[in-house]
């Protein structure tokens, strides 16, 4: 590339990155985390603040790179890691997943140049992946996701530059940000003897031998780490089989929820862009490009488009929960074809002039077509990501009993506990999890003497509690109420009274 021309190929790649950013930071600030985002965040405060360093006294069922990323972001952007929880911590832990995110941007524009030398598929890759509904709404959440995705991205262009070191490294730290980062190790192999010059001596045989060296001593060196944080850590089980018993273990579907495990996972793959005018333009154009057989795609294409739908078809056919963070991964595989089909479609423009009036129209048609549902997302109307009202005025409820309950107050919780543990982290309370209602009232009972609260999300029966708690002579007395976005309520905190 020319020096002259570095500006002209540059500038379409920074207008994508800053809708990119606007898009993914519109979300900031209008949903509360989830349980496992309250989770993930409750042991980054524990890492950054030297409470827990190593989270011996916690079950940990993920490997240590995203607890240890997420205390980095609070040590380095937070308000304080020791001080009251508030929106400030809520953003230094997002802040990873924002960064990831943008990064996967600019991953997946590299990665389509390093592939298939074309300036024009790099940039609807980009564009495709900065106006997916899913990416953005993922951007402003904790979960470990986005930064494994990220990592996965590295590698592979890391593998399709020739560089197999880097890509070992990468590939074992996207398995250390999320075990789920090692079904993309085929295709970071794939991606890698599929990319790499042809073998035609025996000098290269050796420089192929080692760089496949190269590449387990990197991937090799970050599992090893990983190992070694797991052992030495107090808590056992280790973080994989935690991970098993947490999950609940893994088997085959069962067969008559195959159908409607199906259709749940395909719903998913639609909501990467929600828009049905631009979901059907991609199936049309993957279609139309795969009927062209090999002069319109190569090995790389096929091995990517075989990945994607193995991908989908384990999930469907072993029993992962239904969840859209599990589909992350295949937004930016999925951006990088829909790229390759929309720019095979314009091959007949080959004259400059075509071409350039080809790429205004279809980036016309793109932007028609997804600004609604890119726009919805930024205002968070999508229940994509993280929580959208469920957990509205957690915040609240925590900042009325961090400040108007007294010191060695009892706060119980049977639902709450992983939102108390991260909002109410450092309060002077003592959060007590209830496994049955037989231990609600004996506790209770013990600790009559201080004062003593309860809260119920509307969503969830109390009925049961209170009347449990009645027959022990114990009251509840409504002190503090929060209310969703849309006015209804969200939590009750009641106050026990008696005997």
């Amino acid at each position: 590339m020319k020096r002259s021309d570095i500006p002209r190929q540059l500038a379409p790649l920074v207008a994508i990155l800053l809708v990119g950013l606007l898009l993914r930071l519109a979300p900031w600030g209008y949903n509360r985390f989830l349980e496992d985002e309250a989770l993930y965040a409750y042991w980054g405060l524990q890492i950054a603040t030297g409470a827990d360093p190593m989270l011996d006294a916690e079950p940990v069922d993920k490997p240590p790179l995203y607890p240890y990323t997420m205390a980095l972001s609070f040590l380095l952007s937070a308000p304080s890691p020791d001080a009251a929880i508030g929106a400030g911590h809520e953003s230094a832990a997002r802040l990873p997943s924002l960064l990831a995110s943008m990064v996967s941007i600019v991953l997946v524009y590299s990665l389509a140049r390093r592939l298939w030398q074309d300036a024009f598929t790099s940039l609807i890759a980009a564009l495709l992946l900065a106006l997916s509904p899913f990416d953005i709404l993922f951007a402003s959440t904790a979960f470990t996701d986005p930064l494994m995705v990220a990592l996965v991205l590295g590698a592979l262009t890391a593998a399709a530059s020739d560089h197999p070191g880097l890509a070992g490294l990468l590939t074992g730290l996207a398995a250390a940000a999320k075990q789920q980062g090692l079904f993309f190790l085929p295709l970071i192999v794939a991606v890698a003897l599929l990319a790499a010059p042809a073998i035609n001596n025996n000098s290269a045989r050796r420089l192929w031998r080692r760089g496949w060296l190269r590449f387990a001593l990197g991937f090799g060196l970050v599992i090893a780490g990983v190992l070694w944080w797991d052992l030495a850590r107090v808590q056992r089980p280790g973080f994989l089989e935690q991970g098993l018993i947490s999950y609940g273990g893994l088997a085959p579907a069962q067969a008559a929820s195959l159908g409607q495990r199906g259709t749940e996972w395909l719903s998913l793959v639609g909501s990467f862009w929600v828009s049905p005018w631009f979901n059907t333009l991609l199936v049309v154009a993957l279609l139309g490009w795969l009927a062209g057989g090999r002069k319109a795609w190569g090995r790389i294409d096929l091995a990517l488009a075989i990945f994607c739908l193995a991908y989908l078809l384990l999930h469907w056919l072993v029993g992962f929960q239904v969840w859209d963070r599990y589909l992350l991964g295949l937004v930016p595989l999925l951006a990088l074809l829909g790229a390759r089909a929309f720019s095979d479609i314009g091959r007949w423009a080959s004259a400059a002039p075509w071409r350039t009036i080809y790429a205004l129209v279809l980036t016309t048609v793109l932007l028609a077509t997804l600004a609604a549902p890119a726009l919805a997302a930024a205002r968070s109307e999508l229940p994509l990501g993280g929580d959208h009202g469920a957990y509205d005025g957690i915040d609240d409820l925590a900042a009325y009993m961090r400040h108007q309950a007294a010191p060695g107050s009892v706060l119980y919780h049977y639902w709450l506990g992983y939102h108390y543990r991260f909002y109410l982290y450092g309060a002077p309370l003592r959060l007590h999890w209830y496994p049955d209602l037989e231990d609600l009232v004996r506790d209770a009972q013990i600790y009559r003497r201080e004062p003593r609260y309860i809260a119920f999300p509307n969503w969830r029966d109390g009925s049961p509690v209170v009347s449990a708690l009645s027959q022990a002579g114990i009251a509840l007395a409504p002190v503090f109420q929060t209310n969703r976005r849309d006015g209804t309520t969200s939590f009750v905190l009641y106050r026990m009274d008696g005997p």
